[in-house]
C-alpha cells in the first residue's frame, strides 16, 4: 500500500484491517449512533462554518483519546502507528490526527471538495476505513476520486469509484485529489480521519 500511495499518491487496501476489529467499530459506530451522540456534520471552519445537508449529509462524533473506550483507543493506538510508518516512508513531518466516526443515512452523500479548509494545508493524508458488512453493488455510498485539479481547472475526471466495504482502507493526499461521497441507499459506515502536520 506504501508502494502504491508513493507510485500515485492515494492507495487502497482491504488486508490491512482484522475483519473482526472493523465489525467490532461498526457495532460501536452503530451504539453511538442509536444513543444520538453523533451529530450533523457541518462544512467550512470558524465563522464560516454551516450545517449544509444537501451538500454535506453525514452524522458524525469525533473520537478523544481522553475520553476513549476500549475499542477506541484501540483503533486510535493503531492510526497513530500509522502515521509513524507514514513518517519513517514519507518524511512528512505528521505531528498529530483527528479522526471521527461517520454515519451516513439513506439517502445521503457529501458533495465534491478538497480536505483542507480554505488557506490551511495542514491536512496531508487523508485515511477512510469503511466498516458496511454485505456491502452490493448498487447500494450506492461509493468514494468518487478525482484527478488532482490545478487553479485553472473546474474539471477534472473521476480516477476511481471505492465501494464503502467493510475493511477496505483508502489513503491519499489530502490538498491533491478532490472526491465525492456517492449518495447510499442503506446506512454508512466509516471512521475518516487526517494525519496532520500543524507545523505549517
Amino acid at each position: 500500500m506504501l508502494d502504491t500511495l508513493a507510485e500515485q499518491s492515494w492507495a487502497e487496501s482491504s488486508t490491512v484491517w482484522n475483519s473482526d476489529f472493523c465489525k467490532e467499530l461498526a457495532q460501536e459506530c452503530q451504539r453511538l449512533s442509536l444513543q444520538g451522540q453523533l451529530k450533523k456534520a457541518a462544512i467550512g471552519s470558524g465563522s464560516q462554518k454551516n450545517v449544509l445537508k444537501q451538500i454535506r449529509g453525514d452524522f458524525t462524533l469525533w473520537l478523544d483519546p481522553q475520553g476513549s473506550n476500549e475499542i477506541q483507543a484501540r483503533f486510535l493506538s493503531a492510526i497513530q502507528q500509522i502515521q509513524n510508518v507514514l513518517n519513517q516512508s514519507f518524511y512528512l513531518g505528521l505531528n498529530t490526527f483527528e479522526t471521527h466516526f461517520a454515519h451516513y443515512p439513506p439517502g445521503a452523500g457529501y458533495d465534491k471538495h478538497i480536505d483542507n479548509h480554505r488557506g490551511s494545508s495542514a491536512r496531508k493524508i487523508t485515511f477512510i476505513l469503511y466498516l458496511n458488512e454485505n456491502w452490493q453493488h448498487g447500494d450506492g455510498g461509493e468514494l468518487s476520486l478525482y484527478a488532482p485539479t490545478k487553479a485553472e481547472e473546474s474539471e477534472t475526471p473521476r480516477i476511481a469509484l471505492l465501494p464503502p466495504r467493510l475493511g477496505n482502507f483508502i489513503l491519499f493526499r489530502s490538498e491533491l485529489f478532490p472526491h465525492q461521497v456517492e449518495k447510499s441507499m442503506k446506512p454508512r459506515l466509516s471512521v475518516t480521519g487526517w494525519f496532520r502536520n500543524d507545523a505549517l
